[in-house]
């Protein structure tokens, strides 16, 4: 492990060492060794081990195939992570990691779904593993489940040092994703009392927002032998992902921060705009068109796309509904939607809808709930989303009576079970307090006419999924 400057990160996914890591390997080759930054990553959860051990195994190394919408490929060894460590086995792990003066900041992936969000952006202090968090850190001892927990940690560690200071940027797909954990966090250590962590905080600890886009499916099972046969080496963790990326970041920096500048990342006050942008037109039209794709019985994203049909109902939800309700544009929407279309469109990458569809639940409020209610306010019927959003009902009901098989992923599950097992399954959708936000109570009509839209939708498939 080098003495450089130092990022910690939490969640070790594909998508941050696709991302994240990426960037930063970027800097370091412009860099002179001894301005060169490094990640310590660090894995939270017990079930998803397997990556980081194979990872510390290769002291951080790994290779990552970078492939454009025409199957170029590049093989690019990254060496920007050099230390591993797993807290999910060890908590403790978390106070040797921040005690040193070197970390700078920590940054973030763990899915919407990690931040355990009500409607009104309030943390679900109600939720188990949250409760049990809050009294693992009141009583400072016991494994934290949760970010919340970890993180908790992390800051009363800072807190003890004399140059504690440090930023704490999340990047995920949650809109105003900074703030939103800030106040979250807020909350976590109010219910802890942790008064002196509050007051220490607020001098200390930023929490910038930020926007990140980047594909990084699955990789494929034969990855790492085709890693061995072009390169010659061994590899038993690497990534693939699209030749696009994006990296915009709110210029909000409680100490030292990577000049990521250099190598494209946007420093601005103005991440809404970007995060606004992307959110709705490509996480929403990923969304959507997913449950579409896969009861049509289609594996990977660029099929839906390759479906005329599927591709012109896209081309409506987006041209008609997104982005004439986009009303601060950082960028050119239209071309932005052609670069998605065709970004979407790639083969070589075969995201799978299995990956995409994952989570709908916590993500429907966030990609789509947006676009529907403006719609709805400059007095326009979003008839595009109200087909898509049939088809999502639609997929989830047909997935939990056993009909379609799909092997769907989704911490909040049993709330559509919840809607499945009322008298009036759709009506007990269209009134879910946390999916709607009380849009249905509030534009009755709309409500109305999306459950004509589902039973219709139900009909079309009675014969495919008997």
């Amino acid at each position: 492990m080098s003495e450089n400057n130092r990022l910690v990160h939490f969640g070790i996914g594909a998508f941050h060492r696709g991302h994240q890591a990426f960037y930063l390997k970027l800097l370091n080759e412009q860099l002179p060794e001894a301005d060169r930054w490094y990640y310590t990553d660090v894995n939270l959860r017990d079930d998803t081990r397997r990556i980081p051990d194979a990872l510390k195994h290769q002291q951080g190394l790994y290779h990552f195939k970078r492939i454009a919408p025409d199957g170029t490929a590049q093989y690019i060894e990254i060496d920007s992570i050099d230390r591993v460590e797993d807290a999910s086995a060890d908590p403790s792990v978390i106070e040797r990691i921040f005690n040193d003066s070197a970390v700078k900041a920590l940054t973030i992936t763990v899915t919407e779904a990690g931040y355990y969000l009500t409607d009104s952006d309030d943390l679900n202090l109600a939720n188990l593993e949250i409760s049990h968090d809050i009294k693992v850190i009141s009583q400072g001892s016991g494994q934290p489940q949760t970010l919340y927990g970890y993180l908790a940690l992390a800051l009363l560690t800072r807190q003890s040092m004399a140059s504690g200071a440090i930023t704490v940027a999340t990047c995920d797909n949650l809109r105003d994703n900074g703030k939103r954990l800030e106040k979250a966090f807020g909350q976590f250590i109010e219910a802890a009392e942790l008064s002196d962590l509050s007051n220490w905080m607020s001098d200390n600890v930023t929490f910038p927002c930020s926007m990140v886009d980047r594909i990084t499916p699955v990789p494929p099972a034969n990855l790492s032998q085709e890693i061995k046969r072009e390169l010659g080496v061994d590899d038993a963790c690497p990534i693939m992902g699209e030749d696009f990326e994006q990296w915009v970041i709110e210029d909000k920096f409680a100490t030292d921060f990577p000049p990521l500048e250099k190598v494209g990342v946007t420093f601005t006050n103005k991440v809404h705009a970007f995060e606004e942008a992307k959110i709705r037109i490509l996480n929403g039209g990923h969304f959507l068109l997913s449950y579409v794709g896969a009861l049509r019985g289609y594996q990977t994203y660029d099929e839906n796309v390759r479906d005329a049909e599927l591709n012109e109902w896209l081309k409506q939800y987006h041209q008609n509904e997104v982005i004439p309700t986009i009303y601060d544009r950082p960028f050119d929407l239209e071309e932005y939607r052609a670069i998605i279309i065709s970004r979407f469109s790639n083969a070589y990458i075969a995201d799978s809808i299995e990956r995409i569809a994952m989570d709908s639940i916590s993500k429907f409020p966030q990609f789509i709930l947006p676009t529907v209610k403006l719609n709805l306010e400059r007095d326009y019927i979003p008839t595009a989303a109200m087909r898509l959003i049939a088809h999502w009902y639609c997929f989830l009901a047909l997935n939990i009576s056993g009909r379609l098989a799909f092997n769907y992923k989704d911490p909040y599950l049993a709330v559509a079970q919840g809607w499945m097992d009322q008298a009036d399954p759709i009506d007990a959708f269209l009134r879910d307090p946390d999916v709607w936000q009380g849009l249905n109570q509030h534009y009755p009509f709309f409500g109305e006419s999306l459950a004509i839209q589902i039973k219709q939708t139900l009909d079309e498939y009675e014969e495919r999924y008997p």
